[in-house]
């Protein structure tokens, strides 16, 4: 089958370089809001469900060292899609709609082979890895069985990924949306059934959990698939478009590996994490893990859908040379999120008690949940308008930069901050590291960005 050198243009991606910015970020934003509030509900909904299981504490102090193994999957699946996402973007702001297709059947490909060899090394070395991710012996086994679960499910859970930037890298949120909601929605149905045996289903506890989740990774991914080939998605790929292209794919790592690299490095911070509270018992890993997920959800209020509107408009324009309009979509999406989270953080600082008591039944998890969410939520403001220079960068495909903002916050300033505050203030000294990093990295961020608004300055935009 023979495809046209330029496939019909599809006015969700028009849009991205024509429709008034503020309108069109309110619409590119509400879905990514949406469909990121659903996951982050249904992390923290099997949270819930597993907190009330006998062995509660160690159940959740599971999960939270699952949690950076999940991260390493996540993060090369994310990568690719932010890669994608930039790629697509770019090639239909330059009028390049061929090259769009290709990348999208690269992405693809890419995604299903790394999902296969972390599905095989979650089966054969999911001891070792939970152990390398700050497990203490009384949460091995637990977590152990919850990441050969689902690690079944890797190859599935990253090509979904991948099809979430290709349709962002379109115009088009609101697919991604509904089947991050279809996920979260089946994984809700079966948890209660498969962690407490409810019905004819047996009691399998945390696997329980894990299975749940796996279910719905492999159903959303295989629903997304469905939707692609339907001709409705915008692409319409042909068989070549999945032949390995080496220009394509190092143009999807030029954003993509630098985001997978960041987000590993952000899971190799939370085992560190876990191992320094590891020190305080696993009270402290709980607490850690319970304040993140109720931060995730804050994020996803915020951030987590303004920055899926961002990255695609910041690509087609900067594809088509309009960097007035690129650098108005950037402001816009630093002002609103850093007011956002200057209201959304002091409420959040405020309820922090009763927010975290339906997860935290035990006296001690109450208090150092407390603590930890709090102090979490103090800098949400100034981290926010960082976040969006990240994904700004990623959009004009400059993955490198991105990745000096993300390793200074995440990573250079952090960890130094975990050993000298814990050391010097113990658990509370442990969580106070992230916020004093926050702080720090402001003007890193600014300076890089500063570098960037120089060598692409507006004045030098195309004429309307």
């Amino acid at each position: 089958m023979n495809a046209p050198d330029n496939p019909p243009r599809d006015p969700r991606s028009d849009r991205l370089g024509t429709a008034p910015l503020g309108p069109l970020m309110v619409r590119m934003s509400i879905p990514g809001m949406v469909g990121m509030i659903i996951m982050s509900v249904h992390n923290i909904v099997d949270t819930l469900w597993v907190s009330g299981l006998p062995d509660g504490t160690e159940a959740v102090a599971a999960l939270t060292v699952m949690f950076p193994v999940q991260m390493i999957a996540g993060a090369v699946g994310m990568g690719i899609a932010m890669g994608l996402t930039s790629l697509v973007s770019r090639r239909l702001g330059e009028d390049r709609r061929r090259q769009a297709q290709r990348g999208a059947g690269n992405g693809i490909v890419l995604a299903a082979g790394f999902g296969i060899v972390l599905t095989l090394l979650a089966i054969t070395a999911s001891e070792p890895a939970v152990k390398l991710f700050g497990a203490t012996p009384e949460i091995v086994d637990r977590a152990a069985g919850y990441l050969r679960y689902v690690g079944l499910a890797f190859p599935f859970f990253m090509v979904g990924l991948a099809l979430d930037g290709l349709y962002r890298g379109g115009g088009n949120i609101i697919t991604p949306m509904c089947l991050m909601g279809l996920s979260a929605l089946l994984n809700a149905g079966l948890d209660p059934l498969l962690i407490y045996g409810l019905g004819p289903f047996p009691r399998l506890a945390l696997d329980g959990a894990a299975i749940a989740t796996a279910i719905s990774q492999v159903t959303a991914a295989s629903v997304s698939l469905v939707y692609l080939y339907s001709g409705r998605a915008g692409f319409h790929l042909i068989r070549s478009d999945f032949r390995p292209d080496l220009a394509i794919i190092k143009d999807i790592g030029q954003v993509g590996a630098p985001a997978t690299a960041m987000n590993s490095l952000r899971s190799v911070v939370a085992s560190v994490f876990n191992w320094v509270l590891g020190g305080f018992g696993p009270a402290a890993i709980a607490a850690h893990g319970l304040s993140l997920r109720v931060m995730m959800l804050v994020i996803s209020c915020l951030g987590g859908g303004v920055h899926q509107a961002l990255m695609p408009i910041v690509g087609y324009n900067f594809g088509g040379k309009n960097y007035r309009r690129m650098w108005d979509a950037y402001k816009i999406a630093a002002v609103w999120t850093s007011a956002g989270g200057l209201l959304i953080g002091g409420a959040v600082i405020w309820y922090a008690e009763p927010i975290l008591a339906p997860f935290a039944k035990e006296p001690e998890l109450l208090e150092l949940s407390v603590i930890s969410l709090r102090l979490k939520m103090s800098t949400f403001f100034l981290v926010e308008p960082q976040m969006m220079a990240l994904f700004a960068l990623e959009g004009m495909g400059f993955g490198g930069r991105a990745m000096v903002l993300t390793l200074s916050r995440g990573v250079i300033l952090v960890i130094p901050a975990l050993f000298l505050l814990s050391a010097w203030l113990g658990v509370t000294g442990a969580f106070m590291a992230q916020p004093v990093a926050d702080v720090l990295s402001l003007f890193i961020a600014g300076a890089v960005l500063w570098r960037v608004y120089r060598k692409y300055p507006p004045q030098v935009s195309p004429l309307p």
